[in-house]
């Protein structure tokens, strides 16, 4: 089982944490136009991030190669130049490159963790807090213990708050794969930066389209 990190165990307070209800105005309009919408978000952070109309959801493989990395960092650079502030799911891999990159760039993060009380993997947990630090956005749907079907829930979250995503790298199977399935039921438009990731995932009869830069 992944090691969890309850964010608030050493000096932060869970008072810190924001209650947004489906009802609430401060509830991102972008989600209630998904499918199984959550009915209450957790957020830790800068909340006015959830009204951004400019957000690329970054996701790709924990397995990154050697060149994924450096993709990761390329497509990150591009879309934060742009103007563009970054969604992605706090994960190992082309997750922490991208939220890496984007917060020494100055652009804004929203990270989308299966709980708001516990960071996964515990090796992001100094990352989590430079997120709050750097006025991004820490959010969930759950509160207390991780489950592991809280992982798949998060990444319709991604591809809901985003206008589109991009895949760096990924297998053919994955959370990578269940947020490129989210996004294309919720019509958004999903570009793939790597050939290979591109050819799996057509023949996994998805839609995606490739990305050059």
């Amino acid at each position: 089982m992944m090691a969890q990190r309850t964010l608030f165990d050493d000096v932060e307070k869970c008072d810190n944490i924001v209650e947004i209800p489906y009802n609430s105005m401060d509830y991102p309009q972008k989600l209630r136009q998904i499918k199984n919408y959550p009915r209450t978000l957790y957020a830790k952070g800068n909340t006015k991030l959830l009204k951004s109309e400019r957000l690329v959801a970054i996701v790709g493989t924990r397995n990154v190669s050697d060149l994924g990395v450096v993709k990761t960092k390329k497509v990150t650079e591009h879309f934060t130049s742009e103007g563009y502030g970054v969604v992605s799911g706090l994960a190992l891999g082309v997750d922490t490159i991208a939220i890496r990159t984007a917060l020494i760039k100055g652009a804004k993060v929203v990270a989308v963790l299966p709980c708001i009380d516990i960071i996964v993997p515990k090796s992001n947990y100094k990352l989590a807090g430079e997120i709050v630090d750097k006025e991004g956005l820490l959010l969930s749907e759950h509160r207390g213990k991780v489950k592991k079907y809280y992982f798949v829930q998060r990444n319709r979250i991604i591809s809901g708050l985003a206008d589109f995503v991009v895949v760096v790298e990924s297998g053919a199977s994955g959370g990578t794969v269940h947020t490129v399935k989210f996004a294309l039921e919720q019509n958004k438009d999903v570009y793939v930066f790597d050939d290979l990731t591109y050819d799996r995932l057509k023949r996994k009869g998805f839609n995606v389209k490739k990305l050059r830069l």
